[in-house]
């Protein structure tokens, strides 16, 4: 590999490989070479967009009355990414029987664990709409009494797909009778062939795990958009969206307020969902050849192997967000404000991904599963799976939920006597299945084991103390000391927030199935709490690693989401103001900005990579490390003319 760097340039295609993409190892220990194109391109994209809206607003006795409508649609064509020109993986696996062990050596080797190639790049077309409206009132209830009635009626129909460009798996399609069977290994004489499960003719090494020509309905189970709207994309109709609020004066001196308020939202779906579903079968064949080598791929190029395939929950649902909060405001004087609040917020309906064709713990290590070329290995992992004939088959459902609940504290002064300031305090909690749209949860194990705990923003903690400080004018009696001494401005930010959760991650120095799944792997094992309090950690030790094992082979860990929290934050940035007032209506300034003001070391990152050779000893010996830091102190000047 390293000789193709010396190639000629005329002769390149001759030395390399077939164009392709090597993507990372999944041992963890090695990342071969990418050598790989854009899939996007050559592209074409349109986003056209049109939006129509108008409110009217009525005032009667007490009463300020507003209604209101909204409208918008979205046109959008583009090509999405697809690995037309070929993509490589050659990444070692134990289910590889031809694995040399070390990525590098299996590409030198023409040794790989999957090859992929889309058949077409389709040029998809879709629109998607809003119509919403609204009637609010504010309503005067008496003097020390505001309340804030309202409704939002909102419509989102489906994305309307144009050219028939999607499809999905639905789970009640799916006949078992009809699963195509799959070429099976076997051996011819002393070398490893591919069997037809039904007529026993033989194939090339390359083509087990292809689906067996004249067995079952390749496309079992699969539905396009043009013959199955509902089934793929349903209308949930008109949703209602109620919001309640109030503000109240309870003394009626006008220095305390109390207010609440709660409200029901929706929210379109992310397109970014049918990214996949646009560009599969039967639309767009990618057919993946698992365990083979450069010379016998062109012998499997013939046959259909299993794809992955997104399935689109038929129910789609919308996401929603329900908010609300109670707080208390008092002027407690010296032209100062203070707060204290409750603030929640729940989400309802998100999106995860969940593969409805995992395959089960411990399938690897069933005798029946093995190959009988080597039956120290398994079958490769399509043959194990429940929807024969289809790889893995995440479903994109709107089913995953959030909280976030918080006490708000916060004082602040409004400029007065040359000071302005602001603090700020937020003690809270988030908490989820999955903290970003798309993510996968488990389909083994249950998910509220498995999957819910803090949000990877979650910031238990985070202080802000803001200021703006006219300094005060010294007595100069001359033009030039008035000059240099007056129109001095110094403010700042303080801010300290809580670290983030972090996962610990699971690798080993050589390739070992602990789950006996292939598509479901392991966590780490936790023998006790992993948190070190904040005050005995150190560079090199930021959580107990020797709690931190490797679970046993056929176990799965018992390690949470995110069992630490990353370092806190600590920053200072300061700036200092000098006006200079030319005439009424110009002024210059010279501004010195000073970020991390005080240059201390902010650590940003730690080593979560727990590496375990196979007698089970923690062999990285930065584990709890810190890795990364904020940038150091950046001073910055400008001069700034006004008018």
């Amino acid at each position: 590999i390293p000789q193709l760097n010396r190639c000629p340039p005329v002769t390149l295609r001759l030395c390399q490989p077939p164009t392709g993409t090597l993507v990372k190892d999944v041992s963890g220990s090695h990342t071969p070479a990418n050598l790989s194109m854009e899939g996007r391109f050559p592209h074409t994209a349109s986003h056209d967009t049109l939006s129509v809206t108008n409110n009217v607003t009525k005032s009667l006795s007490g009463h300020t009355l507003k209604a209101g409508f909204y409208f918008d649609q979205i046109w959008r064509g583009s090509f999405n990414p697809l690995g037309f020109n070929g993509q490589f993986d050659f990444a070692t696996t134990a289910n590889n029987p031809l694995d040399t062990g070390h990525p590098y050596a299996n590409a030198a080797a023409g040794v790989f664990n999957t090859y992929t190639e889309a058949s077409a790049r389709p040029y998809t077309n879709y629109i998607s709409r809003n119509i919403e409206w609204f009637v609010q009132d504010n309503w005067r209830v008496a003097r020390r009494l505001t309340l804030d009635l309202g409704l939002r009626f909102q419509w989102i129909p489906p994305f309307a797909i144009r050219n028939n460009t999607l499809s999905s798996f639905n789970e009640a399609r799916y006949r078992a009778a009809d699963a195509p069977a799959l070429i099976r290994p076997g051996t011819s004489g002393t070398q490893r062939v591919g069997i037809h499960p039904r007529t026993g003719a033989v194939f090339p090494a390359a083509a087990i795990g292809a689906l067996a020509p004249g067995t079952g309905d390749e496309f079992n189970g699969l539905l396009v958009a043009g013959k199955h709207p509902q089934e793929i994309l349903a209308d949930r109709g008109v949703m209602f969206g109620p919001r309640f609020g109030f503000a109240w004066d309870p003394f009626g001196g006008g220095k305390t307020a109390v207010r609440g308020g709660a409200g029901l939202f929706y929210n379109r779906e992310p397109a970014g969902f049918l990214t996949n579903a646009l560009t599969q079968q039967p639309i767009v064949n990618s057919p993946t050849v698992f365990h083979g080598t450069f010379a016998s791929l062109a012998s499997a190029g013939s046959l259909a192997f299993p794809q992955d395939i997104t399935a689109i929950d038929p129910v789609s649902k919308v996401p929603s967000t329900v908010n609300y909060s109670f707080s208390i405001q008092r002027n407690i004087g010296f032209s100062t404000i203070f707060d204290i609040a409750y603030v929640g917020s729940l989400g309802r309906n998100l999106q995860w991904r969940r593969n409805l064709n995992a395959v089960p713990f411990g399938a690897n290590f069933r005798p029946e599963n093995a190959d009988p070329t080597n039956t120290r290995v398994p079958l490769p992992a399509n043959f194990l799976r429940g929807y024969q004939g289809f790889g893995n088959l995440p479903q994109v459902e709107f089913a995953s939920s959030s909280n976030y609940h918080s006490l708000q504290v916060s004082a602040d002064r409004r400029f007065s006597r040359g000071v302005q300031f602001g603090v700020a305090y937020t003690w809270s909690r988030a908490m989820d299945y999955n903290s970003a749209d798309g993510e996968v949860v488990s389909n083994l194990v249950a998910r509220r084991v498995w999957n819910y705990g803090p949000s990877s923003f979650d910031r238990g903690q985070v202080l802000r103390v803001n200021w703006l400080y006219d300094v005060p004018n010294a007595a100069a009696p001359h033009t030039l000391m008035r000059a240099v001494l007056h129109h001095w401005q110094l403010s700042g930010i303080y801010s300290l927030t809580s670290g983030q959760p972090l996962a610990i991650g699971l690798s080993t120095t050589a390739a070992l199935d602990i789950t006996g799944s292939p598509t479901d792997g392991a966590r780490v094992v936790l023998t006790g709490d992993p948190e070190l309090p904040r005050g005995e950690r150190t560079f090199s030790r930021n959580f107990r690693g020797e709690v931190v094992r490797l679970p046993s082979v056929g176990s799965i860990g018992n390690s949470p989401r995110f069992p630490i929290r990353g370092p806190w934050g600590d920053n200072w940035d300061l700036t200092l103001f000098k006006n200079f007032p030319l005439r009424e209506s110009m002024r210059l300034q010279f501004r010195w900005e000073l970020y991390n003001a005080l240059n201390h070391t902010q650590f940003t990152a730690i080593d979560t990579g727990a590496r375990f050779d196979l007698q089970g000893n923690q062999v990285n010996a930065r584990l709890g490390e810190f890795t990364a830091a904020r940038n150091a102190r950046i001073i910055q000047f400008a001069l700034r003319f006004y008018f």
